[in-house]
C-alpha cells in the first residue's frame, strides 16, 4: 500500500524466504504450508487480497466435515443430526450449546464482552456440564491455562467467524484454498510487490532500530551496515520490538513485554493411508498429547501430496514451556 502511494519501501527479512509462520516447507518431495490454513466464504478481506493478486481464480472449494473425539471415541459433527445424536451430551445441553452459538453469532457490540471471561459467559449460557465437556477442553486446546485471563470476545471471533462461513446461503462448511497452498500465495506477492518496485532483501536479521536527531530512523542489520530511513515500521513480536528499539521509555518497554503470545508445536505427518477424513477432529480427552487432528488431505486432493494423507498434530503452549 505504501509503495502505491509513491513511497519508496526497503522490506528486510530476517529468513531466507518470505512468509515467516505462513511460510511453506519441504516434507520429502511435497511442498505444503508450514502450519495449517484454511480459508472459509466469510473471509473477505483475504479473498480481496487474493482477488488483487489475481489468485481467487486459483481458489478450490471443499465441503468439509468435523469430528470430536471424546470419551476415547470419535464422532462425525458435520450437520444438525449428528448433532442431535452427539451421546456425550444430553438434550437440554444440545439445546443450550446450539442457542450460544446461535446468541453469539448475532452479538454486534462485541467491545462490552472485553471485559466479560470467557469461563463466566460461557457457564451462564451453554451451563456447567457443557462447559466442562465441550468448551473447556477447546479452551484449553487453544489457550492453555491462558484461557482464565481470556474474554468472551475470543469465543465471540471463532462462532461469528464459523458461523458467518455458513451464511453464505449453502448452509455448508465449505473450506478453500489455493491449488499450490501458501508458496503460491507469497511467491505471487512478491512478484506483485517487485513490480511494485519494492525492494525486498531476503536474509537480513535487524538487530537495532534508533531515532536520530534529524527526524531519520537509523536501521541496524546483523553482519551489516546501518541503513538510514524516513520511518520504519516493525512486523515482529512485541517483545521483540521491546529490545530491537533503543531509546523507548520505561513505560513503552513495559507495555510491550506485558503483551503475552501463545507458541505452537506442530507436527506434519505423511501417512500412506487417510485417518478418518475429517478436516478438523476436535480432542476433548486430555490424555492426549496434542489438541487437534487437521487432515489436510480431507480438503486438499492427495495427488498434491503424492498420493499421501497429509496431517498436522498441534499444541498450543505458553511461549516459555519447556516443550
Amino acid at each position: 500500500r505504501l509503495a502505491q502511494h509513491g513511497k519508496r519501501v526497503t522490506l528486510f527479512e530476517g529468513a531466507n524466504c518470505l512468509g515467516g509462520l505462513a511460510s511453506a516447507w519441504d516434507l520429502g518431495d511435497v511442498v505444503w504450508d508450514r502450519h495449517y490454513h484454511v480459508t472459509l466464504l466469510s473471509d473477505t478481506y483475504l479473498r480481496s487480497l487474493l482477488d488483487e493478486l489475481e489468485l481467487e481464480k486459483e481458489m478450490e472449494w471443499v465441503e468439509t466435515k468435523t469430528g470430536f473425539y471424546t470419551g476415547g471415541k470419535l464422532y462425525s459433527m458435520s450437520n444438525t443430526l449428528e448433532f442431535l445424536r452427539f451421546p456425550p451430551l444430553g438434550l437440554l445441553d444440545k439445546l443450550r450449546l446450539g442457542a450460544t452459538i446461535f446468541y453469539a453469532s448475532k452479538v454486534k457490540n462485541w467491545q462490552k464482552l472485553e471485559k466479560i471471561p470467557v469461563t463466566d459467559w460461557l457457564r451462564r449460557y451453554s451451563g456447567n456440564h457443557t462447559f466442562e465437556k465441550i468448551w473447556l477442553p477447546l479452551l484449553r486446546a487453544k489457550l492453555g491455562e491462558n484461557y482464565k485471563k481470556t474474554s468472551a470476545a475470543f469465543i465471540w471471533a471463532c462462532i461469528a467467524r464459523m458461523y458467518a462461513a455458513r451464511r453464505t446461503g449453502l448452509k455448508k462448511e465449505m473450506f478453500g484454498y489455493v491449488r499450490g497452498g501458501y508458496a503460491r500465495v507469497l511467491e505471487r506477492f512478491a512478484e506483485v510487490l517487485a513490480e511494485e518496485h519494492v525492494d525486498i532483501q531476503l536474509g537480513r536479521s535487524v538487530s537495532g532500530v534508533e531515532a536520530g536527531n534529524d527526524g531519520k530512523v537509523f536501521v541496524e542489520l546483523k553482519n551489516g551496515p546501518r541503513e538510514m530511513f524516513d520511518q520504519v515500521v516493525l512486523t515482529i513480536a512485541a517483545p521483540l520490538a521491546a529490545r530491537v528499539c533503543r531509546g523507548l521509555s520505561i513505560e513503552e518497554q513495559e507495555s510491550l513485554n506485558r503483551i503475552q503470545y501463545q507458541g505452537i508445536i506442530c507436527a506434519s505427518l505423511l501417512l500412506k493411508r487417510p485417518l478418518a477424513n475429517f478436516y478438523v477432529t476436535n480432542i476433548t480427552d486430555t490424555w492426549v498429547p496434542f489438541t487437534a487432528v487437521i487432515e489436510m488431505s480431507a480438503l486438499v486432493d492427495r495427488q498434491t501430496f503424492g498420493g499421501h494423507a497429509l496431517i498436522y498434530l498441534p499444541k498450543y503452549v505458553t511461549s516459555d514451556d519447556p516443550a
